[in-house]
């Protein structure tokens, strides 16, 4: 059956991209851009030895899924609170903003057909391929790690929400609300009875289960990411969206436990097979020809690649005295990372008539760029070497745009009338008050 020939070909790239990235001219590029790229290779837009079928199709959905399952899972684990995760809401809010006004003015040229979803998509950042990426080159821990982590949570959870929303009907956009907010309603409160439901003696169970190569915990694991995913489906919601809660469940049930241990065999299961098919995959089904179809696509592209860093740039100002002034080009490249969001949001834009295919590669040919390029530009600026004149004009362009942005911003502030002037720093106020708190 051809569907083996291609499980094939994916797995051979899933064993050829690791021993790439040990050659030193892959040795800073992320193995989930050399997987990418040897999935363009072997596509229909390359040497033609992986086709799109509806099993393979199913697989990538489902390697989706799981990336989303792992990312939530490791988000608990992290315990991202105070600093970073306070600034990281600050700098999405920022990046939403820039991109509604973006989003506009390509609506009013004529470039895209639903600016409320492309707003939505340029500032999502992929937290789960951070997380690998961070892992990877030994900054997971460290300062500058849990802020690129804080923004990302940020930028991943804020349009998961926003989703189910912005992709509804015209018509049926307070219905969906409505149920979306049922929907978290149910996941948190689901999560908070399984953190009381924990204890040493279930622990000691999931531990005895395991030494004893028993399969029920992993079962267990998976049945619960298919029943959150299964129930976010019927109210309307995404699938990243219940599978990133089934994710934070589980790390809830067994995190600070005994248990713990669970999380290396599910990650084997993500991370050896269904997590490379994703990315090999959307690789393979990237429709190259479509976004070199015409001259507007060739243009949405550049835009898109622009936008995605662009947005990143201006509230870099929110993490001076935080972060040293070198780290700030980097922490720009890596909050502009995203890929599976934007599969997954421009897949149903498509399907729902909202945008059309050529926006659609665009997009997300401009995410690869994002996964591919800007991680090992900024691993590279990070890199243990002298500083150098190229890297000092990199950080000096950064700064100047968001300084750029500052200004624009405090002279627009300062146009407004006194009153309006009160209102805007009485709410700014009040927002620092509730998400202040310990930094950590």
């Amino acid at each position: 059956m051809k569907e083996f020939h291609a499980i094939f070909v994916i797995s051979c790239i899933a064993v050829l991209a690791p021993l790439l990235n040990r050659i030193p001219i892959f040795a800073r590029a992320p193995i989930v851009a050399i997987e990418l790229l040897l999935g363009m290779l072997v596509g229909p837009s390359g040497v033609g030895l992986v086709s799109a079928d509806s099993a393979l199709d199913f697989l990538r959905e489902f390697g989706l899924a799981y990336l989303f399952f792992q990312a939530g899972f490791e988000f608990n684990q992290m315990e991202i609170t105070g600093k970073p995760l306070r600034l990281g809401l600050y700098a999405w809010l920022v990046s939403l903003g820039l991109s509604i006004v973006i989003s506009g003015l390509l609506y009013v040229v004529g470039l895209v057909e639903s600016p409320l979803l492309v707003a939505l998509i340029l500032p999502t950042t992929a937290f789960g391929i951070l997380i690998l990426m961070l892992r990877q080159s030994g900054e997971l821990d460290n300062e500058f790690g849990h802020y690129v982590l804080g923004v990302a949570a940020v930028s991943e959870i804020g349009p998961l929400i926003l989703a189910s929303i912005a992709l509804a009907r015209h018509d049926h956009h307070l219905h969906q609300t409505l149920l979306s907010a049922l929907f978290m309603a149910i996941g948190l409160a689901t999560i908070v009875f399984l953190k009381r439901a924990r204890s040493d003696r279930l622990a000691d169970s999931v531990v005895s289960w395991l030494g004893d190569s028993e399969l029920l915990p992993i079962r267990i694991s998976l049945v619960i990411l298919l029943g959150f995913i299964s129930f976010a489906d019927r109210l309307g919601m995404e699938l990243v969206v219940g599978s990133y809660m089934a994710g934070m469940a589980v790390a809830v049930l067994v995190h600070g436990t005994k248990a713990e241990i669970l999380e290396e065999r599910l990650t084997a299961i993500g991370s050896g097979f269904l997590i490379p098919l994703f990315f090999i995959e959307s690789g393979a089904s990237f429709d190259l020809p479509a976004l070199v179809s015409s001259p507007a696509s060739v243009v949405q592209f550049i835009v898109f690649c622009a936008a995605f860093l662009v947005i990143r740039l201006a509230p870099l100002n929110l993490y001076r005295g935080t972060l040293p002034d070198q780290d700030m080009p980097a922490l720009a490249l890596l909050s502009s990372t995203t890929l599976p969001l934007v599969v997954a949001l421009t897949y149903l834009g498509v399907a729902r008539g909202q945008l059309t295919p050529e926006t659609a590669s665009a997009l997300v040919g401009a995410a690869m760029v994002t996964v591919t390029a800007f991680p090992t530009v900024a691993f590279w600026l990070r890199g243990p070497h002298e500083k150098s004149r190229f890297e000092s004009g990199v950080s000096l362009v950064a700064h100047a745009v968001a300084d750029w942005f500052s200004t624009q911003a405090s002279s627009g502030l300062a146009r407004l009338s006194p009153q309006w002037r009160d209102e805007l720093q009485g709410f700014e106020q009040r927002v620092r008050n509730l998400f202040s708190g310990p930094a950590k």
